[in-house]
C-alpha cells in the first residue's frame, strides 16, 4: 500500500511518475526488520530522471572501485547547488551521512550563500549541521570565514546543539588557535558530559584530517584521561586510527583498573592488537 497523499496525486494526474522504495521501516533491538512498506521518495521530472540514470551508472562503477567513498561524494557534490531543491536536499543528506574525512574534497567548492540559506528557515533545521561542516571547508571565502569565526568560539564554550559541527568548522578555518579555544572550553567546570564528548569527537576528527594538529590534540587527550574517563572511548578510537603510541601507558592503566565500559575496553584492546 502507498500513502494517501501519493494515491490522491495519482488520481489527479494519472501520468505522474513517482520514485518509491520498498523496505523495512521499523526494527527491533537486534536490528531485525519488523515491517516493510512502500515509501515515497520524490515525484519525477526530467532533471530527477537524469539524476537517477546517472546514479545507476555510477553505482555500477562503485561496486568495483577501491575509491568508492570518494567517487560517491564527488558524484553527489555536483548536486549541492542544483536548481532542483529535491536534488540539492538529496546531496546534502549524502554529505551529512559521510564521514568528515570523506568530505574534505569539498574545500572551496560549495556556495557559501547556499549553505547560509539553511540557517534562515526553521523547516531546514535538519540540514544545519552539515551546512556548518561544509561552511568550515570554504577556506578561501571571506563570508564563510566571517560567519565561522563569529560563531564557533561561543558555540564550543556553551552547550550548543551544534558544538561538534562548529568545532570542526573552527578548526578547519583556524587550526591551532581553534584547538586552543576548544581546550579552554574543555577546562570549564560547568561542561555537560554530552557537550564534552562532542568537543572531544571534534578534536579526534580534526586530527584525523589534519595530522599537523595531532601533537596539540594528544596533549589535551592526555590531560583528559588523567582527569576522568568519560571520553576514553573517543580518545582510544583516535589513538588506534592514528597509530599513535604516546598515550599507550594511560590507556593500559585504564585496562588494568577495569573502570571502563566494555566497548571502550574492547577498543583499547584492539588498539594494542589483542582481544584477550
Amino acid at each position: 500500500m502507498i500513502d494517501s497523499t501519493t494515491r490522491a496525486a495519482f488520481r489527479a494526474n494519472p501520468e505522474m511518475t513517482v520514485l518509491l522504495t520498498y523496505g523495512t521501516v521499523t526494527k527491533d533491538a537486534a536490528g531485525r526488520g519488523l515491517s516493510r512498506k512502500w515509501t515515497r521518495i520524490f515525484k519525477l521530472n526530467t532533471a530527477r530522471e537524469h539524476f537517477l540514470d546517472a546514479l545507476w551508472r555510477e553505482r555500477e562503477l562503485w561496486r568495483t572501485s577501491a575509491t568508492e567513498p570518494d567517487a560517491r561524494i564527488a558524484f553527489f557534490a555536483k548536486y549541492l547547488s542544483h536548481e532542483d531543491p529535491v536534488l540539492r536536499d538529496t546531496a546534502l543528506v549524502e554529505m551529512d551521512r559521510a564521514p568528515y574525512d570523506s568530505i574534505q574534497m569539498l574545500r572551496n567548492s560549495v556556495s557559501t550563500d547556499d549553505l547560509l540559506h539553511e540557517f534562515n528557515n526553521i523547516n531546514r533545521i535538519s540540514f544545519v549541521p552539515v551546512a556548518i561542516r561544509l561552511l568550515g571547508l570554504q577556506l578561501d571565502d571571506d563570508k564563510a570565514k566571517r560567519v565561522v569565526r563569529s560563531r564557533y568560539p561561543r558555540s564550543v564554550l556553551q552547550n550548543s546543539a551544534y558544538a561538534y559541527d562548529w568545532a570542526l568548522a573552527g578548526v578547519a578555518m583556524d587550526g591551532p588557535s581553534a584547538v586552543s579555544t576548544i581546550d579552554a572550553a574543555l577546562e570549564a567546570a560547568n561542561l555537560s558530559l554530552e557537550h564534552k564528548r562532542s568537543l572531544m569527537r571534534a578534536l579526534a576528527d580534526s586530527g584525523t584530517v589534519s595530522p599537523a594538529l595531532r601533537d596539540q590534540i594528544v596533549l589535551i587527550f592526555s590531560r583528559e584521561l588523567e582527569q576522568d574517563h568519560s571520553s576514553a572511548l573517543e580518545i582510544a578510537i583516535a589513538m588506534r586510527d592514528w597509530n599513535e603510541t604516546r598515550l599507550d601507558s594511560q590507556l593500559a592503566d585504564l585496562l588494568e583498573s577495569e573502570d571502563i565500559d566494555p566497548v571502550t575496553q574492547f577498543i583499547i584492546q584492539t588498539k594494542f592488537g589483542s582481544s584477550d
